[in-house]
């Protein structure tokens, strides 16, 4: 319960989900924020009682100047304070952003390619844990219907195939940061979660607290509706995965033509969202709608989508991903 000590809470939490079952090593993606700070701290208590060996891991994103320095010296003396192996890695944003890609979504794909490198070197059995709470949960949520997307990119899973988990899915931010000021632990501020022109902080000020006022409870109703779709998500993916090794087809393509009227709409839809995913584009409904429809009819078309395109012939269908920014 919300009262009860946040560690032996989350510890329960861990046990029960089995969310870290067979880690052996496990990477703390640690911006320096309340929330991964907090995610360090709680890992760290409990790392030696579940078996694995924690990792802290700043990742900067070339954005902030002396700012971001400062986030990685804190995250720094974190991972001191609780002697842990810490990294500060570097990804290049303004480098490798995509054409029509916004710089969070590609500040997230390179982050996480760079955690993800890191997992890899440390080999199997490595997890890749973040910050992500409740709250994050809900206004992601809220984010995917704003964009009509609610159902075919659901809200933040507990557990990705790739081996990155969300320890802190189900706790609130206010107890985490409650959690690290009994403690007397620091942590940093990002002054771009202020910036109201980003419509994820629009719904964290002031959205979300609206809903708040009118219906209290909204954050955890609108929590549990993102793990309900996320669960349909992953069912979705499975059948997905199933059809693409059948097929020998890569998840990016080409695919073959016969493979969409075999899965159905709603995998359909989900398919050109994943694949899509992997050059930071986002399919609206709209979009999405009407590629499906035409994939599953007979005819060869090419359209726009997500920033590329969808080129499908009688037999095969690829997608082409968007291009990098340049100058």
């Amino acid at each position: 319960m919300p009262g009860e000590p946040l560690f032996p809470r989350v510890e329960e939490h861990l046990r029960a989900s089995g969310l870290l079952g067979g880690a052996r090593e496990v990477i703390a993606a640690v911006s320096g924020g309340s929330d991964s700070t907090a995610l360090v701290l709680l890992l760290a208590g409990g790392s030696g009682a579940l078996g694995f060996r924690l990792h802290a891991v700043h990742v900067r994103h070339l954005l902030r100047g002396g700012v971001a320095e400062r986030d990685a010296e804190e995250a720094g003396r974190l991972a001191g304070r609780l002697a842990l192996p810490f990294r500060a890695l570097e990804a290049d944003v303004p480098a490798g952003r995509k054409k029509g890609e916004s710089l969070e979504a590609a500040a997230r794909r390179l982050r996480y390619a760079a955690l993800l490198a890191v997992a890899a070197e440390l080999g199997p059995g490595t997890f890749v844990a973040t910050g992500h709470t409740l709250d994050d949960q809900a206004e992601t949520v809220l984010l995917n219907l704003g964009r009509h997307a609610g159902r075919t990119r659901g809200g933040i899973r507990e557990k990705r195939p790739d081996g990155v988990v969300r320890p802190l899915l189900p706790f609130r931010r206010e107890e985490l940061r409650a959690y690290l000021v009994e403690r007397g632990i620091p942590w940093r501020e990002d002054e771009t979660n202020d910036d109201r022109r980003l419509a994820r902080n629009r719904i964290r000020h002031e959205t979300l607290p609206a809903l708040e006022r009118l219906a209290p409870g909204s954050a955890e109703r609108l929590a549990r509706a993102g793990a309900a779709w996320s669960r349909r998500l992953s069912a979705l993916d499975e059948g997905i995965d199933r059809a693409l090794a059948e097929r020998q087809a890569p998840l990016e393509g080409p695919w073959p033509r016969e493979l969409f009227r075999a899965i159905g709409a709603p995998a359909a839809s989900r398919l050109l969202v994943r694949a899509a995913g992997r050059s930071g584009g986002v399919p609206g409904r709209i979009q999405l709608q009407r590629s499906v429809a035409r994939l599953l009819a007979e005819a060869p078309f090419s359209e726009a989508l997500a920033g590329g395109r969808v080129i499908a012939e009688l037999r095969a269908v690829r997608m082409t991903r968007a291009a990098k920014l340049t100058g």
